[in-house]
């Protein structure tokens, strides 16, 4: 049940900050670091690819999502609960890549058949 929460949690940190819904994407695709050959930088890339964003996502979610449990023994911190952290981070990027997959897949065949609706 958690890692379901974990999973909603985390996508919808990244559908917010891939879409420009909050303050924080505008102000890390304005960081002018990082750039790279096409002139894009770091940010740039990593918010336009859901799974890139999903695991940043996944440890924001996790200290949403499992932290409170673990507030003790997060004053010094285990490999056990870093491994725990990172393997909640790669979960959530697999969970909002498909996730955003499917989303983009109903939305693309929604406006292919309102379009031949139309036709």
């Amino acid at each position: 049940m958690q890692l379901m929460l974990l999973l909603l949690v985390a996508y919808g940190i990244t559908f917010g900050l891939m879409n420009d819904k909050t303050p924080i994407s505008a102000w890390l695709r304005n960081r002018q670091i990082l750039k790279d050959a096409d002139g894009l930088t770091f940010f740039t890339r990593m918010l336009a690819c859901p799974y890139c964003t999903g695991f940043h996502a996944g440890w924001m979610a996790w200290l949403v999502v499992y932290a409170p449990q673990h507030s003790a023994a997060l004053v010094a911190p285990s490999g056990a609960i870093l491994a725990h952290v990172v393997a909640c981070a790669f979960a959530a990027s697999a969970g909002c890549y498909v996730i955003d997959s499917a989303a983009q897949w109903l939305e693309d065949h929604s406006a292919a058949a309102r379009k031949s609706l139309e036709d």
